[in-house]
């Protein structure tokens, strides 16, 4: 299982992944980060996310086919999110959640843009053994 982010995640949606996402295994994304984008779907303003998704693609992320990409049930992550957080100063949920989602699937994490990886995340999986593997559309540019 491969842990993705939101970026990511529109990205397979939409049918664009990136050429080094293994479309052979299953793609998952934490329910925080659903969560995130759900929040742009149903507040759209002048962001680029909803600018360019249509109404279909608005649904496909709204209730992804679990075959396309699964959403992770947060239950089972939420004593591991806490324990990182005890043990790190308290990350915050979403790089908790995100980082316990890679022990738990692979210690693999994958983002759409440098953006998403911040720094604590950063030394965080360092420490924890997780690696980080960042797919820009542009090549980071």
């Amino acid at each position: 299982m491969l842990v993705i982010d939101e970026y990511l995640a529109v990205r397979v949606l939409v049918g664009a992944p990136p050429p080094e996402l293994d479309l052979d295994e299953t793609l998952a994304l934490p329910a925080y980060r659903h969560y995130r984008l759900l929040q742009r779907i149903h507040s759209p303003g002048t962001g680029q996310l909803s600018q360019l998704l249509s109404d279909a693609d608005q649904q496909a992320i709204r209730r992804p086919h679990p075959e396309v990409l699964q959403v992770l049930d947060p239950r089972p992550l939420l004593d591991e999110a806490v324990a990182i957080g005890a043990a790190y100063g308290s990350p915050g949920l979403l790089v908790g959640e995100t980082l316990a989602a890679g022990l738990v699937h692979g210690r693999r994490l994958w983002f759409g843009t440098a953006r998403n990886v911040g720094k604590r995340l950063t030394e965080i999986a360092a420490d924890l053994g997780i690696s980080l593997h960042v797919s820009e559309p542009d090549g980071g540019r």
